[in-house]
């Protein structure tokens, strides 16, 4: 029998037990088998109570260890090649006060840049700097990335730069780069270099910041003492540089000592040749002193002070850039905002010579890689807006800032404190309008355009408006005083003026492809939509003007008779009208006109799209005529006896004296002398 059915047989049956026993029991020897077996059939229900316990404990484990495995966040540190000792420092609330909270209660401070990172109330302890591994000039190199050492990454966006939105004053914009400069200090050394335009036109705005430089450099001495940055073994350095056609390196090396820095803004000599070559002034500076960077892992702040958009642009730009890339060094701009539109503004300018005011050319634009708007007088009373701000700085150097993750701050600096471009807008509503900036060469642009018609559009539109010899005319003549025989010809003589425009207007409008309106909706760019419908709305409201006034005369040349002007209307005077009453035909266009101009006060508000589409709709496309008769003056009184001669001159009682010579002509006074800007 089986252990199994032995087992089984073991119930107690009180009637089988007699016979069972003498099986089971035979003798008194066989008792300690039984306690055996028994003990054993314990430990194996303990074994089962136990393995049943294990499994359960493994099974939950095993459900703890998938939830284990959901993805955590990496933390990625750079480190330098050759490992360091720890500093012991003690990093302290940071305590500059921000300059939007002080002394600015007229001067509007940009916001500073947001690089995507947010700042962590705990600062973690910082290494010192070692040296970088040396870099292979000949080869491609990959950018330096600065990772801040106690700060954490935010959800924001990372944005690589800001590119200005806000016209401030020049202290106010000195507050935001002492801001900077001492955030920047927060995470690392730091080497700033002052990179000052040298034209003679931006000699006051330098004096203003030479007054500045103490208060600036005390604020930071100030935070240095009080331990708020992370070394205090020369934390800051400074470098001074002046560029014009040529570069002057006015400090040889980078310094700490004040005295020096003051002196070199003291000895910089102005450069008279009116050329501002900006960008190979960067390209040099990372040339003679990247080393800091590598060597001493100092972060390299570059701050030029200029008032003009720079000469060198094309490769000076693009290696510019690539050299601050390369080393991480960050580029700040101080400057003026570009006119919208227009490549160049004009400057009064008083010439000592002979007190008369000269328009001098400044190049300060465009704020976009080319112009995007057409070159189109307003008509009637009202601002022509030829210097109205963009929003944003010229192009070339915003592109600097943008890409290397700078700040621009737009100033109200003036040149010859006569340039003031028109308009102040809000940057949150103009970021949304900010310039493609990633154009990295003209192919690329011309690239793009083929693949958008709507840009394509605007920019043959714009570049044959800016080029022409056929300009538009502006507003026509309005008033007429009317005589009976001339009366027609002087009409014909105003129309001239309108058939002008209208041919001006029609030649740029050929410059787009037929039917490329109706593809407005597929231009995913906001920007270039606007450009579009402010271009195309203005064209074809100046069209049905031009079509009106000369629709307009043409019927009062029949209207009217030689009675007529004699003896009911010799005064005409014309007035704009909302509605089209003398041009029946140009009804259709005058709607899509106002739609297109209509859409971008809608789509863009408070932006310079909508200023000049707000002006374009200012007055109506139709005309109305006023008419006014004003008696002639009566004729002279005859003369009662016309038979009278009349009573002879008095003869002198003196000879007069013999004349003398003639008088000298004036002498031709030489001409001023110009500045170059």
């Amino acid at each position: 029998m089986s252990p199994r059915s032995e087992a089984a047989d073991l119930s107690p049956r009180t009637g089988d037990m007699a016979a069972i026993e003498p099986l089971l029991l035979p003798d008194a020897s066989d008792a300690g088998l039984v306690r055996r077996f028994q003990w054993g059939l314990a430990g194996l229900v303990m074994s089962l109570i136990f393995h049943l316990w294990l499994v359960s404990m493994l099974a939950h484990w095993m459900i703890e260890e998938q939830w284990a495995l959901s993805p955590e966040p990496i933390e990625t540190r750079f480190h330098n090649d050759v490992a360091s000792e720890e500093e012991e420092v003690t990093i302290v609330n940071y305590e500059l006060a921000n300059p939007d909270d002080r002394e600015l209660d007229q001067r509007t401070a940009i916001n500073a840049v947001s690089i995507g990172q947010a700042q962590s109330e705990h600062m973690s302890q910082k290494m010192a700097p070692t040296s970088l591994r040396e870099l292979d000039p000949t080869r491609t190199q990959r950018p330096m990335y600065d990772v801040a050492e106690g700060r954490k990454f935010s959800d924001r966006l990372v944005v690589p730069g800001t590119t200005g939105e806000s016209l401030i004053q020049m202290d106010a914009a000195l507050d935001r780069v002492t801001w900077e400069i001492a955030g920047h200090l927060q995470d690392r050394k730091v080497l700033v270099v002052w990179l000052l335009d040298a034209s003679g036109s931006l000699t006051d705005q330098r004096r203003t910041i030479q007054k500045r430089l103490k208060r600036i450099y005390g604020e930071l001495d100030a935070l240095k003492n009080e331990g708020q940055f992370a070394f205090q073994d020369q934390p800051l350095l400074t470098g001074v540089v002046a560029f014009g056609q040529g570069t002057q390196f006015l400090t040889r090396e980078p310094t700490e000592q004040f005295e020096e820095i003051e002196t070199a803004f003291s000895e910089l000599q102005n450069d008279a040749s009116g050329v501002e070559n900006v960008f190979t002034a960067v390209s040099q500076v990372m040339d003679r002193w990247s080393h800091y960077r590598i060597d001493h892992g100092r972060r390299i702040l570059l701050l030029t002070v200029t008032d003009e958009a720079g000469d060198d642009h094309g490769r000076p730009l693009d290696l510019a850039i690539a050299k601050c890339r390369r080393y991480g060094a960050l580029a700040y701009v101080i400057g003026p905002a570009a006119p919208f539109g227009q490549r160049r503004g004009y400057v009064p300018y008083i010439a000592p010579e002979d007190s008369q005011t000269y328009q001098l050319p400044v190049d300060l634009g465009p704020e976009s890689v080319v112009v995007e708007t057409i070159d189109l007088p307003f008509w009637y009373n009202g601002p022509q807006y030829r210097n109205l701000s963009s929003g944003f700085g010229p192009y070339a150097l915003s592109r600097l800032v943008k890409e290397t993750g700078g700040v621009y701050f737009m100033t109200n600096m003036t040149t010859m404190a006569g340039l003031a471009t028109i308009g102040s807008y809000d940057s949150h509503i103009m970021k949304a309008f900010e310039p493609d900036y990633g154009y990295g060469s003209p192919q690329e642009f011309l690239n793009d355009m083929a693949k958008h018609p709507i840009r394509a559009a605007v920019f043959a539109t714009a570049q044959y408006s800016q080029n022409t010899n056929l300009k538009a005319a502006g507003t026509p003549q309005m008033s007429f005083v009317l005589n009976p025989r001339t009366f027609r010809q002087t009409f014909a003589e105003a129309q001239k003026s309108a058939a002008i425009t209208q041919l001006a207007v029609d030649t740029i409008l050929n410059q787009m492809p037929g039917n490329v309106d109706k593809l407005y909706d597929a231009e995913p760019s906001l920007r270039w939509r606007l450009d579009f419908s402010l271009n195309y709305g203005r064209l074809l409201a100046h069209k049905v003007r031009a079509l009106e006034y000369n629709a307009c005369l043409a019927e009062l040349k029949v209207k009217y008779t030689e009675v007529d002007i004699a003896n009911s209307v010799n005064r005409v005077i014309l007035r704009p009208d909302r509605e089209v009453g003398f041009a029946g035909g140009m009804k259709r266009l005058a709607r899509t006109a106002e739609q297109h101009l209509q859409r971008v006060e809608k789509e863009a508000p408070g932006t310079p799209w909508a200023v000049l589409a707000s002006r374009e709709l200012q007055d109506g496309f139709g005309l109305r005529v006023i008419e006014q008769y004003v008696p002639p003056p009566p004729p002279p009184k005859p003369n009662p006896n016309p038979t009278a001669q009349p009573k002879p001159k008095a003869r002198p009682k003196f000879e007069p004296p013999a004349p003398g010579p003639p008088p000298k002509p004036p002498v031709a006074k030489a001409p001023p002398q110009l500045p170059k800007l």
